[in-house]
């Protein structure tokens, strides 16, 4: 789903994310729609754009507050959400444990509730979800020892999202479903509780998937609100839940209608950032029916409308949204264009988080550097929060340009065996500046998945399995690299220093190499002794070559054409003893018995699976190939071309470009598999493990490929005519 204006966002292939929340957003991805006082409405509407001039609002409410306790306490609860942003999570914290001793002096539920939200989320983000939990059960007991309901229901919605942050799931459902009976229990009709249902039905959306429910909870929240009297912005928040559950249920007319309804409120009110998240809503709603063209109408008739009304800031964001819809349509190169145009909007208006969600989408946009946008993007905006002193962020960006650096190197190892040398060392270089980053903020998921980087770096550069175990220091790791400790002849990293390889034979750094040595060449016959013919011998005259221990397989089964017989088989293997654990991952490619027939289509979808299996790092696959064997050499009867000639191909040429896949061949005509097939089905699992990696079956004996010594018939035939004689007769 397209994502809220001005948020930055940290690009594919990062998971340095903030904990997933569920309705516990701070501002409802609206702003302050429930807030009524404007001043801290400027501010909850502030940190959809810049959290700094959010928090720089909320201070001067503070100062200007005098004996106002509670307007101090939300300003606090404000600020408590504006240093969250920031990445401050221990100040946020402690902004909001003051607002929420503040609002339990007044005796404010709704004010209490919304506080110790903020604390909740200040608790998760700093990765201390037993203290978030500690707060809220204390919390609880107090509202429910005071028989106070309304309280009860908000304590127990907070509680299901921090279950559902340590990944708690039917133990959050529990506690959503018991804060809606608290909401009954309590008769309450004000906009607060509005406010509760409309987060409830965000939560069943987001956190538990029960569309059903969250329309429930949306429906309750629009006819409260609708009951409290005039068009408001809690009936359009309502409106907006509403259509996000009915597109949930795959009811998208209903949900249109809702997002229109809550879009023209919201022009009525004159609520630019509401406008905003229904323009989001709309385009969901679209992205969900399939209808792409539809939606970036949309997010193009928001630029427009923004555009005419000459605000900037809302141009900004809508060419933010058109570039984020075009992401998800994989159109790169308008979402780079339109990520740009916010770019330096967000530059003319000097707003650094609008430049920072801008970069952060186009990197989104071109993540494999095919345009030349990302590596400058994801640098730029490492430079953006190095000068503004947010090490976080900073730390966030550079692990982001570590990945690109990555993604640049799986794309060029599938056209050349080396690893790229440059993008490698800049790969390391930022992911180790990343880990340095998040080591001085505490952040320990980021020091994870910047070492995850470099160990995919050392992998594609095929160093020793040690090594890349052994991945703790990325400091050190760096110097290593420069210092040649891990160049070898299956990379181009750099080579020891002072060791200058001088005549260096190519069998020394190929040794397979020496197998091309003979005698003098002579172009007469360049193949003589070179020709060899495969026939398939029976298994039984052979003598068995090593394997390994049998394994345990989780099995992701691939099919073509017909599933007549290829899903008995996957059931089959599914029910060997090598699947019951469901250890390592192993791809079956099941070849039906009518690919023979769509010989095209056939070959072109086995040369993506093993492409995308190569590009995935998936290390095992098993071709299965049905009501197909082999025939006898010497026999030149016209018949069906089979399949499993070419798949052969395909699957010894990617043995030799892509080693770290382990592939093996399982064929077997309709005797061999309707007669006996626990033997095929046990050959599906052979081949990855012992050298006999191609079997194919006929009439139930097994028979593996053997290459045979055939010299060729000379394909120049020397005549030497017989001299005329003057005089003579040809005959």
């Amino acid at each position: 789903q397209v994502g809220a204006p001005g948020v930055p966002r940290l690009g594919v292939g990062s998971s340095a994310a903030q904990p997933r929340l569920g309705a516990a957003a701070p501002s409802c991805s609206m702003g302050g729609l429930g807030e009524s006082d404007p001043r801290i409405k400027a501010i909850l509407d502030a940190l959809k754009t810049d959290p700094d001039d959010a928090s720089r609002k909320a201070e001067e409410v503070l100062r200007s507050a005098g004996g106002d306790k509670q307007l101090s306490a939300k300003a606090r609860r404000a600020l408590s959400s504006a240093y969250l942003q920031q990445g401050d999570a221990q100040a946020a914290a402690s902004a909001a444990d003051e607002a929420l001793l503040a609002f339990r002096d007044l005796k404010d539920t709704a004010g209490e509730a919304a506080a110790l939200r903020a604390l909740v989320e200040a608790r998760l983000q700093d990765g201390r979800a037993e203290l978030a939990s500690t707060a809220t059960s204390e919390a609880l007991q107090r509202f429910r020892s005071g028989n106070d309901t309304v309280g009860e229901a908000f304590t127990l919605l907070l509680q299901a999202d921090v279950l559902t942050a340590q990944e708690d799931y039917d133990g959050a459902a529990t506690k959503a479903s018991d804060s809606m009976e608290a909401y009954k229990k309590s008769g309450a009709k004000d906009a607060d509780m509005g406010f509760f249902l409309v987060k409830l039905s965000e939560f069943y959306l987001s956190s538990a998937w029960k569309p059903a429910e969250a329309a429930e909870a949306a429906d309750a929240a629009l006819s409260l609100f609708r009951g409290l009297g005039a068009r408001s912005a809690g009936e359009g928040a309502a409106l907006l839940a509403l259509s996000a559950a009915r597109a949930g249920e795959q009811r998208f007319d209903e949900a249109l209608t809702a997002v229109n309804d809550a879009l023209s409120i919201f022009k009525e009110l004159g609520d630019r950032v509401a406008q905003d998240a229904a323009f989001r809503a709309k385009v969901n709603v679209y992205l969900g029916d399939r209808k792409k063209s539809e939606a970036r109408g949309v997010a193009k008739e928001a630029v427009a409308m923004y555009r005419a009304s000459q605000d900037s800031k809302g141009e900004a964001g809508a060419h933010l949204m058109v570039a984020e819809v075009c992401i998800s349509t994989l159109q790169t190169a308008e979402a780079v264009s339109a990520a740009t145009e916010a770019l330096n909007l967000y530059r003319a208006l000097d707003s650094r988080p609008g430049q920072a969600a801008a970069l952060s989408a186009i990197v989104s946009a071109d993540f494999d550097n095919e345009s030349g946008q990302a590596v400058r993007a994801a640098t730029e905006r490492a430079d953006l929060f190095r000068a503004a002193g947010d090490k976080y962020r900073e730390g966030e960006s550079l692990l982001m340009l570590a990945n690109v650096h990555v993604a640049k190197i799986g794309k060029r190892i599938g056209r050349c065996s080396l690893a790229p040398v440059d993008d490698s060392i800049n790969a390391i270089r930022a992911a180790k500046d990343a880990y340095a980053l998040f080591s001085l903020t505490g952040y320990g998921e980021g020091m994870e998945n910047a070492q995850r980087a470099i160990m995919q770096v050392l992998q594609y550069n095929n160093t020793s399995p040690e090594a890349i175990s052994g991945v703790a220091d990325p400091e050190g790791i760096y110097e290593d690299v420069m210092s040649g400790k891990y160049s070898n002849a299956k990379n181009a990293l750099p080579q020891r220093q002072g060791i200058v390889p001088r005549n260096v034979k190519i069998e020394e750094i190929v040794p397979s190499a020496k197998q091309l040595e003979r005698g003098k060449f002579a172009w007469t016959n360049p193949l003589a002794g070179y020709s060899y013919t495969l026939i398939w011998q029976p298994t039984k005259d052979r003598r068995p070559g090593p394997r390994r221990a049998r394994g345990t397989y989780d099995i992701t089964a691939l099919n073509t054409g017909a599933k007549t017989n290829a899903i008995p088989a996957l059931y089959n293997a599914r029910g060997n003893d090598a699947a019951a654990d469901r250890s390592d991952p192993l791809v079956v490619y099941m070849m039906s018995t009518d690919s023979k027939t769509n010989y095209a289509a056939s070959m072109m979808t086995a040369v993506q699976t093993i492409g995308a299996m190569i590009t995935a790092r998936l290390p095992r696959l098993t071709i299965v190939q049905l009501d197909e064997t082999h025939y006898d050499w010497t026999d030149t009867k016209v018949r069906q071309c089979n399949m499993y000639p070419v798949l052969l191909g395909l699957l010894r040429s990617a043995r030799i470009e892509a080693p770290n896949v382990t592939i093996g061949f399982v064929g077997g005509d309709a005797a061999s598999w309707i007669a006996h097939p626990q033997p095929m089905i046990e050959s599906i699992f052979d081949t990855v493990e012992s050298d006999e990696s191609e079997i194919i079956y006929k009439r139930g004996d097994p028979f593996a490929p053997l290459l045979v010594h055939k010299p060729l018939d000379d394909p120049v035939q020397f005549i030497k005519p017989k001299k005329k004689t003057w005089g003579s007769t040809v005959r």
